[in-house]
């Protein structure tokens, strides 16, 4: 089974030997001998870095270092409006449909075989998080299955797009995201729609996929929706010291 933690060790690895972008990494041998990992699972987690637009691999010379994701210099300027007006997660799921649909129909088309492998054991991984009762576990497994999606849409420009929505989503409403879970019948509703999604992208079929994507994203919306207006009706209707503790950390 493929080390999980190893793209974030050899992420680690390479701002402890302080590369710039456009830097060599050291080669293979080195890097999994200072790793305590195969040659077979340090490929893995290059390839990974370099899907998500880290490295660049140039074939005869070796990996090299890139200038942080685009998603990091698209956050920046967006976060501190997050902060003051939490209701731009809004936005961030407007866009979030336009994007989705897009990635979820080009992966349908452009998926390898290891991309379709990854995505299906996202999709049980999604489960087992679920079972495991951390609602931040399953917030993250859903998270993580959507960016598999973007990748396998082969596509850097909306990978990177895709990476920084889902920083300011979950920096705006990481409550209302892990209260998605804890209610049984919305994580039933949201395990088919998972499933769905990913058979139509594992069956190459990209219409399906696309149809797949707007419906799962429009239920999110509209349960996202649900959940902050039940919460605001509920401190309306609780006596003012109440609410006074339940705004405490």
């Amino acid at each position: 089974m493929a080390d999980t933690t190893l793209p974030a060790k050899l992420e680690a690895l390479i701002r402890a030997t302080g590369l710039r972008p456009g830097d060599q990494l050291p080669g293979e041998r080195i890097l999994a001998a200072r790793l305590g990992a195969s040659r077979a699972s340090l490929r893995e987690a290059l390839q990974r870095l370099a899907h998500e637009g880290r490295l660049q691999t140039r074939r005869g010379s070796g990996h090299y270092l890139q200038a942080p994701p685009l998603a990091a210099s698209m956050v920046a300027p967006l976060a501190p409006l997050m902060r003051q007006n939490p209701s731009y997660w809004q936005d961030v799921m407007e866009m979030r449909r336009v994007l989705e649909a897009e990635a979820a129909y080009h992966a349908a088309m452009r998926a390898t075989e290891e991309d379709k492998a990854r995505l299906a054991a996202q999709s049980a991984a999604i489960t087992r998080a679920h079972e495991a009762g951390n609602p931040q576990e399953d917030a993250r497994a859903d998270a993580a299955l959507h960016l598999l999606i973007a990748e396998a849409a082969h596509n850097l420009v909306l990978l990177h797009m895709m990476r920084g929505l889902f920083e300011l989503l979950a920096a705006s409403i990481s409550h209302s995201l892990e209260k998605l879970y804890t209610r049984p019948q919305t994580f039933r509703t949201l395990a088919r729609q998972h499933q769905t999604l990913t058979e139509a992208i594992l069956a190459g079929q990209p219409e399906q996929a696309r149809r797949a994507a707007l419906l799962h994203l429009d239920f999110v919306s509209a349960t996202l929706r649900r959940i902050e207006d039940d919460e605001a009706r509920r401190l309306r209707l609780s006596p003012p010291h109440l609410q006074q503790a339940s705004d405490k950390p």
